[in-house]
């Protein structure tokens, strides 16, 4: 069995296909409807911007250059500190609890 590609096949089978996508007008809106309505969604309706996410912040040392760097995280808007712990275990026991996303 010759299983080779073939273009002329490969044309032969798209012009069949795009006969048919015109005889039947409901095809055709379909095929031009659904990607326009999932460029609206996926442009417009979901929003990919991490904005205010709450966030538990291990900070072992209470220096004033880590406070400050903590008051930079918070000021950017992305973060919302909402809690400071001092260990590791306490920041993923807040995470599997649901109360912070990072």
């Amino acid at each position: 069995m010759n299983a080779r590609f073939s273009w002329p096949r490969m044309w032969a089978v798209f012009i069949k296909e795009f006969q048919q996508m015109m005889r039947d007008r409901l095809t055709f809106a379909m095929a031009v409807g659904v990607p326009i309505l999932q460029l609206v969604l996926f442009g417009y309706a979901i929003n990919t911007d991490p904005k205010g996410l709450p966030t538990a912040l291990v900070a072992q040392d209470n220096a004033p250059m880590a406070r400050s760097l903590v008051a930079a995280l918070q000021n950017t808007g992305y973060f919302q500190i909402a809690a400071v712990s001092g260990s590791e275990r306490e920041a993923e026991q807040l995470v599997d609890d649901g109360k912070v996303q990072l």
